[in-house]
């Protein structure tokens, strides 16, 4: 992919126009239409303030191979400062992937393409969660570590970065699948995220040059993001499991209580089981505001999206990236890009390796 190309991709990512950019470089607006239209080509020093007001490195600008473009799947709109937040991780998450890309190429270890597909169909939704849960090995009662691990199996990756609170997940599929789910969400939460968005890498992406999808919290009404709750609910909550604890409680099923209990029973959220009933016919939706308060959330977006990297970093891409550090062919500032993290966060870790290895060779 030519400059010319890249440097138009990363500006609209940023949304930022070319008067925009021109005028935070302190050039003519003329000047980045041509370097767009290569007609000219930046210089050293300008290609140095462009990755400055991007917030990009050079050489993403100058080598990144991967052109991905997320598809937001809402029904309502942002702006503000909540849509600069969301603007800036969705440029962010494409250099992640560009990362994933660029590491595995200087490794020369590119893992083999996760190959599973499905076509939807409700009335063997059933079926094939528990396929799923099969072929994965899952256990009844599903945790997130444990999806994660099967996942990463599979040759997917997760990611758990800090995300504006709107933002519940998103997934690209290509030479290799990536899930990003939002750490500031408790982990009952990220679990049901992460299963909704497996659910479109099996049945909507990597289809009609469809790579890429953003689900929003506002989004549960498109027939897309239904699909994919609709599949999330029976592997997290199967049908057959939950008709059994409703005959056993009863009429008190329709307690707030009730759904507290039956989600700590599959480790899902409280939401999650009150979507599952709706499914059922026990509640309507307008009943939602009788058992769960609105919360207010402020949208703050912290520095870096990692602080604990074993937790929040998917595990091949890490071992992959810290390979390369070991054998000296990356920095740690190179570490730092590529994991979205500060310097003092991966210091600390490589420093706790190397306190583990020290403790196994005394062994």
């Amino acid at each position: 992919m030519n400059i010319s190309k890249r440097l138009q991709d990363i500006r609209k990512q940023a949304k930022i126009s070319q008067p925009e950019l021109a005028k935070r470089l302190g050039v003519d607006k003329s000047l980045i239409s041509r370097w767009e239209k290569t007609e000219r080509t930046p210089s050293i020093k300008q290609l140095s303030e462009i990755t400055r007001v991007l917030g990009i490195s050079l050489d993403y600008l100058l080598n990144a191979e991967l052109d991905v473009k997320f598809q937001f799947r809402s029904t309502q709109p942002v702006s503000g400062e909540e849509k600069t937040q969301i603007t800036k991780v969705i440029k962010d998450a494409v250099l992640q992937i560009n990362n994933i890309n660029s590491a595995y190429k200087l490794a020369n270890v590119l893992p083999p393409v996760f190959n599973i597909k499905m076509d939807f169909y409700q009335p063997h939704i059933a079926q094939m969660a528990l396929e799923i849960r099969e072929a994965f090995k899952l256990n009844q009662k599903v945790t997130l570590a444990e999806f994660k691990q099967a996942l990463s199996e599979r040759n997917v990756h997760v990611f758990e970065w800090y995300l504006p609170h709107k933002m519940s997940g998103f997934s690209y599929r290509g030479a290799f699948s990536v899930i990003f789910i939002n750490r500031s969400h408790p982990a009952q939460r990220r679990l049901f995220t992460l299963v909704h968005e497996f659910a479109h890498l099996l049945f909507h992406l990597g289809r009609d040059h469809n790579q890429t999808i953003v689900s929003l919290i506002s989004s549960t009404r498109d027939p897309i993001e239904k699909e994919a709750s609709i599949f999330a609910s029976e592997l997290l909550i199967p049908n057959n499991e939950l008709l059994k604890l409703l005959e056993i409680i009863g009429k008190d099923s329709k307690s707030p209580n009730f759904i507290h209990t039956i989600a700590a029973y599959f480790n899902v959220s409280p939401e999650a089981v009150f979507y599952r009933l709706v499914e059922l016919k026990y509640f309507e939706w307008s009943e939602k505001n009788k058992f769960f308060k609105k919360l207010n959330y402020q949208l703050q977006l912290e520095e870096y999206y990692v602080d604990e990297i074993e937790e929040q970093v998917d595990t091949k891409f890490l071992q992959t990236a810290l390979n390369l550090y070991d054998n000296e062919e990356i920095s740690v500032g190179k570490l730092c890009e590529w994991i979205f993290t500060s310097r003092e966060s991966i210091e600390t870790f490589i420093a706790s390796r190397h306190q583990i290895f020290d403790q196994i060779l005394e062994l």
